[in-house]
């Protein structure tokens, strides 16, 4: 299963973690880029499960959160 997530901050280079289903997935810092980023986007490719629980844990003041997030079996061809 594919998971797509989108995240937000309003600080540039804050550190975050995100977990999914209490796996440690990556460990960042946000950026922000005035000309458009899709570094703060997370795609992954998991096994399927029932549902996915996404976790961000923030390792400052800062607070990064999931936007959203959607799921699909494959990705779409470009």
């Amino acid at each position: 299963m594919w998971i797509e997530a989108k995240l937000k901050c309003e600080v540039d280079h804050t550190p975050y973690r995100v977990y999914i289903n209490d796996e440690l997935i990556t460990e960042r810092f946000y950026t922000i880029d005035p000309v458009g980023t899709a570094s703060n986007d997370l795609l992954v490719h998991l096994k399927p499960a029932s549902e996915y629980d996404i976790r961000i844990e923030n390792l400052s003041n800062n607070l990064v959160t999931l936007s959203e997030y959607t799921t699909r079996e494959r990705l779409d061809e470009d």
